[in-house]
């Protein structure tokens, strides 16, 4: 194992003995575990992890320790706090302290980005440069600018670019996605998506730092049901407008943000991201209303793949009841979906299409349009009028 540019920019050589055995061991568990699926050592991506604290550390380095498809071989953290036991904890190979060093390694084939969003374009555009595939956490770029920039250098190389947007691959989700596209709940006319937190201020956290977040709950949190009604609907947003506000905390960033969106195909979509509201007192709901029937999802929008959702489809063509009695509404059914780890199943879908040159789920194309209507919510809400997104 390697240690290398952590703090004081040295390298750390184990004991011959022990480096041996313990990368001996690690190889053996791979091995086993590939040869009882099936799959060999060349239909194993090898990743790269660029920020090793907080989602990659919770959710992206124990999910690719679930997949069959890939494996960590290094990590890189300019915080060099607890490096060591994270590549014990999770046998990884190689730790670096800057991200230089760490594309020098020709064993990794693929690199992951979580670091703080200023840093996006810099460590995205290496990354590309050294011939690395790679997947980036939303948001792409601290303002649509980076985040083009950063897709003009991947349409160069004959990599894999694509971008971390989890909730597309929550089962039920997609399960409302091919409802949508057969037309189960006819033309859909109106959305809306809601997802909060608690997120008092923290002395020194990076996210409450709009120089180095970009944002605030729009950009954290208001992003993902943003890409979440693009994806489920096939669609686009032509024009928005939006209020961004501090209503609790006196930090930089918004803690409230409310706006809708205008979409191509003619659905209105109504999105709520807040730091707010407690999170037990939180449902993120996700409601889509079309001329046939509805779906009322609660808790799906959120890091864990569970919640419920519930689909309401009118059974026969009524006229007009002027009366608008509605204790004869259509009977709720309960939608069954597959709760899996998202985090899991969109590194493994994001391997294959390493391993098989297939397109990812979420492309850079895709990202850079959800950047921009996040500028142009932020453009609303400071002049205060709509902005149109294509003219």
């Amino acid at each position: 194992m390697k240690v290398i540019g952590l703090r004081e920019n040295y390298e750390i050589e184990r004991k011959p003995r022990f480096d041996f055995f313990n990368l001996l061991n690690v190889a053996i568990l791979q091995v086993s575990r590939q040869y009882a699926l099936g799959i060999k050592m060349k239909d194993i991506v090898r990743w790269g992890i660029v920020g090793a604290g907080g989602i990659a550390r919770r959710r992206t380095i124990p999910a690719i320790n679930e997949i069959s498809n890939a494996s960590i071989q290094a990590v890189m953290d300019t915080n060099t706090n607890g490096m060591i036991d994270l590549m014990k904890e999770y046998d990884i190979p190689d730790v670096y302290g800057n991200i230089d060093d760490m594309l020098r390694n020709a064993d990794i084939d693929a690199v992951y980005i979580a670091s703080p969003v200023l840093f996006h374009k810099e460590q995205a555009i290496k990354i590309l440069e050294a011939g690395k595939h790679l997947l980036i956490e939303k948001p792409l770029g601290i303002h649509a600018s980076a985040a083009k920039e950063i897709m003009e250098c991947a349409k160069t190389k004959n990599v894999c670019a694509g971008v971390a947007m989890v909730m597309r691959f929550h089962d039920g989700h997609q399960k409302i996605k091919e409802m949508i596209g057969h037309k189960d709940l006819g033309e859909i006319v109106s959305c809306r998506g809601q997802l909060t937190c608690w997120f008092p201020p923290m002395e020194g956290n990076w996210r409450q730092n709009p120089a180095i977040s970009g944002g605030g709950a729009l950009m954290d949190m208001g992003i993902h049901c943003i890409d979440l009604m693009k994806y489920l609907m096939d669609d686009r947003a032509e024009k928005t407008v939006g209020i961004i506000e501090n209503k609790s905390f006196s930090y930089p960033v918004e803690d409230s943000a409310s706006f809708m969106l205008k979409m191509k195909k003619g659905a209105t979509c109504y999105i709520d991201a807040y730091f707010n509201i407690p999170d037990q007192a939180a449902k993120c709901f996700l409601e889509i209303y079309g001329t046939k029937g509805s779906i009322i999802a609660n808790g799906t929008i959120g890091q864990d793949g569970c919640g419920d959702i519930k689909v309401y489809i009118e059974q026969e063509d009524k006229g007009y009841e002027s009366s608008q009695v509605r204790n004869k509404q259509a009977e709720a059914v309960n939608m069954e979906f597959e709760q899996v780890n998202m985090y899991a199943k969109q590194l493994s879908e994001f391997s294959e299409c390493i391993l098989t040159g297939k397109e990812p789920r979420t492309t850079m194309e895709d990202a850079y349009d959800t950047m921009k209507i996040i500028d142009a919510v932020y453009e609303s809400a400071k002049e205060e009028r709509v902005i149109y997104l294509y003219n």
